[in-house]
C-alpha cells in the first residue's frame, strides 16, 4: 500500500538532492550492550574521566532485503516510539522509501510527530534510511548529496562536560584542550566560587573568544548575567541561557557574548523561535530534529538569519556530512568523553581523535559497517 500522495510530497525546496527511492523490506531494532570504549579512545586530556559502564541504547535499522542502514544508539523511551511510526508511515512492506521526503511521511503519519520524543524517532528512523541508501551505493551519505567534498576536514569544538577534580586538574585540562581546539565547552560549575579564578585565569592567557558555557535552560537569565560578569564578555557564546520554551524572550546582546541555542529545536517551524531573539549561533541536531532534510533547512534558515550554525554533538555525523559539501555549517560539536560511545557500534570510529577538525567520511554510509561482534537478535517493528 503507497502512502496517500498528500503525505509524500517534500518540504525541501527547490534545491533537494535528487536521490532515488530505496525498497524496504524490513524496519527493526537491535539492543545495545557493549564494553565501553578503551581509554585510548578518547581525547588524552580527559582519559581520567572516562566511564567505565557498559554502552547500552537501542540501533534502529532499515533493511532492502540485502542490506542494512543503521542509526543510533537511541534510549529505550525513544525506540519505544518506533513501531508506531513505522506502522503509520509503512502499513505494508516492502515498500518505496524516498530519503529525502522521508522524515516529512513520518511526522506527518502520526500525530503530535512533530516533537518530543516522536521526533527524535522520527530522526533515527530518516537517517537510518540514508545510510542504507549510501550503502547501496557504495558511498558515504555526502557523495549522495554533491559530487565532490569541498573540504576534506571540517572544524570542531570540544565539549568538556563529565571532567571531575579540583582546580589544578581543571586548569590542566582547559590549557590541554586549548592546544588542538580553538574554543571548549564547560557546565557552569566553571563559573563557580572554587573555578572562576582558573576560568578568568584562562580568559586571560588565551584570549577573549576561547571558552563557552552551557547552561542547559535551567538558569534564570539575570543569573546567567550574573555569573558571566567576572569574564567581562570574555566567552566564545553562553549556551542556552534561557529554557527552550522561552527563547524568544531574549534580547540582542543582553549577555554581552554570542547567545547560543537550538539544540532543541524540533524542525524548521521551530526556528521562528532563533529569529525572533535574534540568536547568533544555532545549533540543531539532526536527531532532535527529524533527520538530515530537516537540520538541512534549519542550517539554511540560519544562514538567512546571518546566524553561525554549530549543530549538536548528538547529531555529529549528518552535520559532518552536509559541511563536507559546503552547506554553511561554521562548526561541529565534538563530546569529548560521550562520542566515543556513541560510536562504540561501528567497526571504526569515523572520528579518531583529532586536532581541533573531524576528517571527511569516506566508508559508505555515515560511517561504515557495524562490529561483527555485536551478537545480537534483530527485532522487527
Amino acid at each position: 500500500m503507497s502512502p496517500t500522495p498528500d503525505l509524500v510530497a517534500a518540504d525541501t525546496g527547490r534545491d533537494a538532492p535528487d536521490t532515488p527511492a530505496v525498497p524496504v523490506v524490513r524496519v527493526a531494532l537491535r539492543e545495545l550492550d557493549l564494553p565501553a570504549p578503551a581509554p585510548r579512545a578518547h581525547h588524552a586530556a580527559v582519559r581520567p574521566d572516562v566511564r567505565t559502564d557498559a554502552v547500552r541504547g537501542w540501533l534502529v535499522g532499515v533493511g532492502d532485503g540485502d542490506r542494512w542502514g543503521w542509526w543510533g544508539p537511541i534510549d529505550d523511551a525513544a525506540a519505544r516510539q518506533v513501531p508506531g511510526l513505522v506502522a503509520a508511515a509503512l502499513p505494508r512492506l516492502p515498500a518505496e522509501a524516498d530519503p529525502v521526503g522521508f522524515g516529512r511521511l513520518l511526522r506527518r503519519a502520526t500525530r503530535h510527530a512533530h516533537t518530543g520524543l516522536l521526533a527524535v524517532a522520527v530522526g533515527a528512523i530518516e537517517l537510518a534510511l540514508w545510510d542504507l541508501a549510501a550503502k547501496r551505493a557504495g558511498q558515504p551519505v555526502w557523495r549522495l548529496l554533491a559530487p565532490t567534498a569541498v573540504v576534506d576536514r571540517v572544524p570542531a569544538y570540544a565539549t568538556c562536560f563529565g571532567v571531575r577534580g579540583d582546580a589544578a586538574r581543571v586548569a590542566a585540562v582547559m590549557d590541554a584542550v586549548a592546544e588542538t581546539y580553538a574554543v571548549q565547552k564547560w557546565d557552569p560549575v566553571v563559573l563557580g566560587p572554587d573555578l572562576i579564578d582558573v576560568t578568568t585565569d584562562f580568559v586571560r592567557r588565551h584570549g577573549p573568544g576561547r571558552l563557552a558555557v552551557d547552561f542547559h535552560g535551567r538558569w534564570r537569565p539575570e543569573r546567567v548575567r550574573a555569573a558571566c560578569a567576572p569574564l567581562a564578555g570574555g566567552l566564545a557564546w553562553v549556551e542556552e541561557p534561557y529554557h527552550p520554551d522561552e527563547v524568544d524572550r531574549a534580547r540582542p546582546g543582553e549577555f554581552g557574548v554570542a547567545h547560543a541555542a537550538g539544540e532543541h529545536c524540533y524542525g524548521a517551524a521551530d526556528a521562528a523561535q532563533l529569529r525572533a531573539a535574534r540568536v547568533d549561533v544555532w545549533q540543531p541536531d539532526a536527531v532532535f530534529c527529524g533527520g538530515l532534510m530537516s537540520l538541512l533547512a534549519i542550517v539554511r534558515a540560519a544562514a538567512r538569519a546571518g546566524a553561525r550554525c554549530a549543530p549538536h554533538g548528538g547529531g555529529l555525523l549528518p552535520a559532518l556530512h552536509l559541511a563536507a559539501i559546503g552547506v554553511p555549517i561554521d562548526v561541529i560539536e565534538l563530546h569529548l568523553l560521550l562520542e566515543p560511545r556513541r560510536c562504540r557500534h561501528l567497526a571504526q570510529a569515523p572520528v579518531p581523535e583529532p586536532a581541533g577538525a573531524l576528517p571527511v567520511p569516506t566508508a559508505p554510509g555515515w560511517g561504515g559497517d557495524l562490529r561483527t561482534d555485536l551478537g545480537l537478535d534483530l527485532a522487527d517493528v
